[in-house]
């Protein structure tokens, strides 16, 4: 099992908006390309301006697949571009791990 994090902070008096923003990203990606199940999380403590997105996948080769098809969909993309008026530009940090 192999897990992909994304993190991105947002801006300042813009965490709702970023959080239905992180929200609409999750259920295309879930709508669109099932059986991925991207999940949102924030934190309760700590730093409260960082989303993540986690989503769990198979094995590396599907993570590959799903990105291949994510970056030639234009729906995707016109979605993810709103994202620049409420997250932090660079903040976006991507990880992936696997179960051990």
């Amino acid at each position: 099992m192999i897990r992909f994090w994304r993190s991105g902070q947002t801006k300042n008096g813009k965490f709702l908006d970023g959080v239905r923003f992180a929200k609409e990203v999750a259920e295309y990606i879930n709508a669109k390309y099932a059986p991925v199940s991207v999940q949102v999380y924030t934190e309760l403590f700590g730093d409260l301006n960082t989303i993540y997105w986690y989503a769990d996948y198979k094995d590396l080769a599907t993570i590959e697949s799903i990105n291949a098809q994510l970056l030639a969909d234009q729906g995707y993309w016109a979605i993810v571009s709103k994202g620049t008026e409420w997250f932090i530009e660079g903040s976006f940090h991507d990880t992936l791990t696997r179960s051990v």
